[in-house]
Order: C-alpha cells, then structure tokens, then sequence
C-alpha cells in the first residue's frame, strides 16, 4: 500500500466525519446487514392459526382442531420455532415415539400440525418454506368393529321406542353416522330414497355432513316399514318426544345403549376403549355392502368416504368371504359343479337380517 496515499485517504475521512456525520451513518446502514426478525414459536403462531384459518372451518372441525392442539401438539412442539421445526424431521419422529393411543388418531393430530406448517408456508402466510416433513404413519388399519347380522335383528326387535328403530335401521341399512340421523328430515325422503344432506354435532349446530359429503341412498324395505311407523312430530325425523325438535347427543347415546342391554347384545368397543353404539352399525353396513360384493367405489360413495383406503378397510374385513366364494365357484371335488344347498341366493338374501340397500 502507499503511505501517502493512505495517509490522505484517512484525512479526507475524518474531515468527512466532521462536517457530514449523516453520510457517514449513511454508508454504515448499507454496509450493515439488517437484524433478522426472529421467527415465532409453534405456540406464538398457533394464535395466529386459530384467530385467521380455523374461523373459515366448520364449528365440529374448529374444536376437534382446538383440543388436538391445546391436548397434544402444544404440549410436546409449542416451545420450538416454526421453522426449526419445518426443516427437521426427528423432532415429528420423537412426537411419534411418544405416541401410546390409535394410530387414527396420532394420524389426525398429525393432519393438524400439517395444516397448521401449511398455513405458515407460501400459500398460507409464507413464513417459511413449504415443509417436507413426513406427517402420516402407516400401520395394520384399525379393526372395523361391526355388529353382526343377528345382533342387529335383536335390536331392531328390542327397539320398542320406534325413534330408535328407525335409527338403528338408518345406522345399519343406509350407512349413517349418529350426526347424520340426527340431522335427517322428513323431506329428505322421496321416491323410496334418503339424502345425507345435513349433520348435527354435540353441540346441536346444524351444519353439512362430514367431508361434506351429500349423498343419496335407497330406502331398505324394513326401514320403510320402519318410517311409516313412526309418528311424524315436526321437521325431524328422530327427534325429542315432547315438541318434535332436535334430540340431545347424550340422550340419543343414552336411549340406544339401552336398547343394547334390552336386546342383550354387548356395546361395542374401539381398540381406544370408547364405546361405538352408533358408529358400529354404520360398520356393519360397510362389512355387509363389501361382502354382497357392491363396488369398493359405490361403498365409499354410498358411506361418504373422502378418501377410498378408508372403504377398502371393509373389504380387507372381508377377505374370509372372498375366500368362501372361490372356494365354491371352483370347488372340483364335485364334477357336476358347486354345491349351492338348499336355497337360491336370493333366498338367502332374503332369509338375513334386513341390511339390502
């Protein structure tokens, strides 16, 4: 270097310093980096999730998302920054070590930490980059708990309040949930068929079925029957007995466990140890359309499934049946072909409990 020369430089600096401090600070603001703004917590951003994403869900979903993350994901993640967390896939795999219930519902917690990192990423608040965290796990599907042909028919039979027998029939004949009976109404009926339109949850508020699935599906014989028997009370079909509105979830959990003691059938129980009165029948429509042999794809259309590997848990159920039939199509012990018995198969059909869509 030339002394000289830095030696003016240096002058001319300091003379600049005196007489134009601002363009001093000037250039020390662009060679300066700005300071980075921390990026916030799981917890400090889930106040944003729940004030700005969740209002657009509907009520049922709102607060299953509420108490998975008050329950369970705020506990274990709520001290770690989002973004740390959206590049780092051990943190999500600790979580799940910790993890003792159903895979269902490790699955569905998992669902909300996705929505919630997807909200924090470019289509959402953009963040962070959209994360490549693995979110699902993948196990032996959850047993379907279905109540079987008889048990059904000593329900049915045990059923003396005609609400309950309807119910069970809409359960078991047409596939469904508890929310679903409770929102059905009378002008959903026409033309021997019933439309899913509506779902009641908990909290008694009126909102579209689950995945907002509105399907239609054809009246059994025995639940016409059923229907015409039943006193029409106002817009409700299974309603409260003193002014027609809406039955309470607790009493209609209620009324049908005791139609399980009457009809002396067990109450069925998930693997979780919750208690499946309703839910069950809806399973028992599923196993008995798979083991008919209706289409995976018109079962999953007919229970309003979003998604197809739920339905195909009822064939896999099934597979016993399968075996069965192939047993008896290819059956050479007999040349003469399979033995059928002693009755058609309709007249088998027609022999079972009333569970034909």
């Amino acid at each position: 270097t030339n002394t000289k020369n830095a030696a003016e430089a240096t002058e001319r600096n300091h003379i600049d310093r005196i007489q134009h401090p601002e363009r001093v600070a000037a250039r020390a603001a662009e060679v300066v980096p700005p300071t980075r703004k921390e990026l916030p917590t799981v917890k400090e951003f889930s106040a944003r999730f729940m004030d700005e994403y969740l209002p657009r869900q509907k009520p049922t979903e709102r607060d299953a998302k509420n108490q998975i993350l008050d329950g369970s994901l705020l506990p274990f993640f709520g001290l770690t920054r989002i973004d740390v967390l959206a590049c780092d896939q051990s943190i999500v795999n600790r979580y799940i070590a910790t993890h003792k219930g159903a895979t269902k519902t490790l699955n569905n917690r998992l669902a909300v930490l996705s929505t919630l990192l997807t909200y924090a990423g470019p289509k959402g608040c953009n963040l962070i980059p959209q994360h490549g965290l693995s979110l699902h796990v993948d196990d032996v599907a959850a047993e379907i708990i279905a109540v079987p042909p008889g048990d059904v028919a000593k329900l049915i039979e045990a059923a003396t309040d005609a609400r309950y027998k309807v119910g069970v029939l809409l359960a078991n004949d047409a596939g469904f949930r508890i929310g679903e009976i409770r929102g059905a109404q009378w002008t959903d009926i026409k033309d021997g068929r019933i439309t899913i339109r509506r779902a009641i949850d908990t909290k008694n508020r009126v909102g579209a079925p689950k995945h907002n699935r509105i399907r239609t599906v054809k009246l059994s014989k025995a639940l016409v029957a059923a229907l015409a028997k039943l006193p029409r009370r106002g817009l409700w079909i299974v309603s409260r007995l003193e002014d027609g509105g809406i039955l309470g979830y607790d009493a209609m959990r209620e009324g049908i466990h005791a139609v399980y003691v009457r009809a002396g059938v067990k109450v069925p129980v998930s693997e979780s140890g919750k208690t499946m009165p309703w839910h069950s029948l809806r399973h028992s429509f599923g196993t008995e359309c798979a083991a008919r042999g209706v289409p995976v794809t018109e079962i999953q259309r007919l229970m309003g499934h979003a998604d197809i590997k739920t339905t195909m848990r009822y064939v896999t159920v099934n597979q016993a049946q399968l075996d069965a039939a192939i047993e008896r199509a290819f059956d050479h012990a007999d040349p003469k072909g399979p033995t059928v018995g002693p009755e058609t198969g309709e007249e088998r059909a027609e022999s079972r409990s009333s569970t034909v869509i």
